[in-house]
């Protein structure tokens, strides 16, 4: 939290080195390191051993490493995450009667929306808010899995406050959010539609089951007005003041917000906080190793590669070499590596063409999107696993169709992208 303060107060003009932000996130990840995952921890200490060993190969070869530079990497996107984790205090799926709860096809639809929208603001919290009301004897049905994990990592393509969004923002701080949700908005409901589509024609056998047997939660139309609300300030702030990149719009909105909200909800903000730091915060352990740890590795990749002054046999960055970025960055979070490392090492190999932000940007969500719905140790299906006890690979074969028909989609929106920004 101090951290978060710390980057906003350098947004409000204050003489705040990104440095100082940085050190306290490396001293909350040390503090957390006990309680992560193995598996998060060796992944970690991978991409801090291999940025290391980068940093150290580019100062034989005569590049100075900047130390404040590296302590402050990502830590925009970071508080913009901690900025974000305020908004779970006032967005919350309603208690419903579980008896009201809605089946068969209009279930799955009113279930996508539900997860989507709130997924979209308050983000992996939402799939287990609404997966713990399914849940029957601590699972939920396949049928349900594919919509909740479908239906969350959609928001990837568009929302301003998804993890997505932060990385793609933080490597490409230039693009136009406007033009980029022209084709990723569209992407998000083909995801939702095609979804609901394959559901409701799927003939009952093996592990499938009919659409008829699908218990679903509901949407009313209050779960729109919040999301609806925080996308049109996001756009109306950085419209008034365009020096802020959206990522730093962000953090300064949410938590302003939020606090806003619980006071008009005659609530205490400082009890808001405590719950927060207390609860929320700690949980962010895993986010936090992997984003400092990925900071790590596309610094020193990026100072490896200046050092050496070598370039990519490209001339430029056009639709064809951002379709092929998106498909090698989800073929290889089908073979479990994350996508936000294969975007750090994107965003650094990248960097020299200077390729357009937008597009760029297109390129990350989408593989985010679709990688982590698919990607056997993401970490939605990792959660989902441990959750409801669904094997994480089930889930990759299960969402193997929709990874197929959505890339070609994807590929289909570079191009179209390409084409309305003027690039070969």
């Amino acid at each position: 939290m101090a951290s978060m303060a710390l980057v906003v107060a350098g947004l409000l003009g204050l003489p705040v080195a990104p440095s100082w932000a940085g050190a306290g996130y490396w001293c909350a990840a040390a503090l957390l390191w006990p309680g992560l995952a193995r598996r998060n921890r060796i992944q970690a200490l991978l991409l801090l051993l291999v940025g290391a060993g980068c940093l150290a190969l580019s100062q034989r070869l005569g590049a100075v490493v900047d130390i404040e530079r590296l302590l402050g990497s990502n830590s925009g996107l970071l508080s913009m995450l901690v900025a974000v984790s305020f908004l779970g205090l006032v967005s919350r799926p309603g208690s419903e009667d579980e008896a009201g709860f809605p089946r068969g096809r209009r279930a799955v639809a009113s279930t996508l929306g539900a997860v989507h929208l709130f997924g979209s603001v308050i983000n992996l919290s939402s799939v287990f808010i609404i997966g713990d009301r399914l849940s029957r004897k601590g699972s939920v049905s396949r049928e349900q899995a594919i919509v909740l994990i479908r239906g969350f990592t959609a928001a990837a393509f568009w929302s301003p406050f998804f993890a997505a969004m932060a990385v793609a923002l933080s490597l490409a701080p230039q693009a136009k959010l406007a033009a980029l949700w022209l084709v990723s908005m569209p992407l998000a409901l083909s995801g939702l539609g095609l979804t609901w589509w394959q559901l409701s024609r799927q003939q009952p056998g093996d592990e499938a089951a009919a659409v008829s047997e699908f218990t679903g939660y509901p949407l009313h139309a209050g779960g729109l007005v919040l999301p609806s609300l925080l996308a049109v300030a996001v756009l109306l702030l950085h419209q008034w003041w365009p020096a802020l990149s959206i990522l730093a719009v962000i953090t300064l909105l949410a938590p302003l917000f939020s606090l806003v909200v619980l006071a008009a909800g005659r609530r205490s903000p400082l009890a808001g906080l405590k719950q927060l730091v207390n609860g929320r915060l700690p949980q962010m352990g895993n986010e936090l190793a992997l984003f400092l740890a990925a900071g790590v590795l596309a610094y020193g990749l990026e100072s490896l590669l200046s050092s050496w002054g070598g370039s990519l046999p490209l001339s430029g960055f056009g639709a064809t070499e951002a379709s092929l970025t998106y498909l090698t960055t989800v073929l290889l979070s089908l073979l479990g590596i994350h996508p936000i490392i294969c975007i750090a090492l994107a965003g650094s190999v990248l960097a020299p063409l200077a390729p357009n932000h937008t597009l760029l940007a297109l390129v990350f969500l989408s593989s985010w999107a679709v990688g982590t719905s698919t990607g056997p140790l993401s970490g939605i299906n990792l959660a989902f696993q441990g959750r409801y006890g669904i094997d994480s690979f089930r889930i990759m074969r299960w969402n193997l169709s929709y990874l197929g028909i959505m890339s070609a989609l994807v590929v289909l929106a570079i191009w179209l992208l390409a084409a309305l920004l003027g690039l070969d």
